[in-house]
């Protein structure tokens, strides 16, 4: 299986964790990244850095150069526009181009979205990042997919803690996640990266509990030593207001529409089977983080 590994995306929330993780598996790691002497900062050593952005397909094709298996982490960010470049659109077809071209590459893993696999709405966020899943599967090299639940790493983001405290949206309906660590979720990728059976396969992923984002705002804050930490919230329909004069705020709102609507139930087992249980819980993550 896969030995030499390009990262897309390493130095994002989750990115940085799996590529920790594929480190401690003792694979190779490069990383294309905008910043390599920031990058280095992050990482251990052991990590190759390549400069480059998605628009740059010189640079993609540079970071493929010696790999084997390909893991990307890309996501639509607040600030991109529909019909401007989007890394899920433009950025994935230049990956998955350069990929082809490079013709060593033996499987592609995809962070996608619990959310995004049966979208039916109509927000281009989402129509985007459900069409990459099947532009991947499209591709013509064999893929892994993975469909994560609520990372708790969104706990301690720009988006929840402000200052001392983790801000929650309050709406009329708050279904439960289970919420998956990354450093869990980078061992399920390593372990899909050593494994001939999660070829062509596509993995929810999901840890050990399900909770409301106020339960798990409440259990981390209640673990949490470094500082003393409350928990806030702001109801839907103020965020939903707001997002008529903040752009940040519209697309937050609209994500939360998307998870509103969305009922999660546990569909995990196979994930946990073939590459292994999640064992962090949202306090345990709050201790070592």
């Amino acid at each position: 299986m896969s030995k030499n590994i390009c990262i897309i995306g390493a130095t994002g929330m989750i990115g940085i964790p799996v590529t920790k993780e594929l480190v401690k598996a003792g694979f190779n790691v490069t990383a294309l990244v905008r910043n390599p002497e920031k990058a280095k900062s992050i990482f251990p050593a052991g990590v190759n850095f390549v400069n480059g952005d998605l628009d740059d397909k010189n640079s993609i094709g540079l970071a493929l150069e010696n790999a084997d298996g390909l893991y990307i982490n890309i996501s639509t960010r607040p600030t991109d526009k529909e019909n401007q470049f989007n890394p899920e659109a433009q950025g994935l077809d230049h990956i998955i181009s350069a990929a082809k071209t490079n013709g060593n590459i033996k499987q592609i893993v995809l962070l996608s979205s619990f959310l995004a696999r049966n979208y039916q709405g109509n927000w281009w966020v989402f129509n985007s990042k459900k069409s990459s899943i099947e532009r991947v599967k499209k591709s013509g090299i064999p893929y892994t997919i993975f469909y994560p639940s609520n990372f708790m790493e969104n706990l301690i983001s720009e988006g929840m803690k402000r200052g001392n405290k983790l801000n929650f949206i309050k709406a009329s309906v708050n279904h439960k996640s289970w919420w998956i660590a990354g450093e869990d979720f980078g061992r399920n990728v390593a372990q899909a990266f050593l494994t001939e059976k999660a070829l062509n396969q596509e993995y929810p992923v999901q840890g050990p509990e399900a909770l409301t984002m106020q339960e798990a705002a409440q259990k981390f804050v209640g673990a949490y030593s470094k500082e003393r930490l409350s928990v806030g919230s702001m109801p839907y329909g103020v965020l939903k207001f707001l997002g008529y004069f903040i752009p940040q705020m519209k697309f937050v709102s609209k994500l939360m529409n998307v998870m509103i609507n969305n009922f999660e139930t546990f569909e995990s087992q196979k994930t946990w089977d073939q590459l292994g249980r999640p064992q962090l819980t949202v306090e345990a993550f709050a201790h070592k983080t």
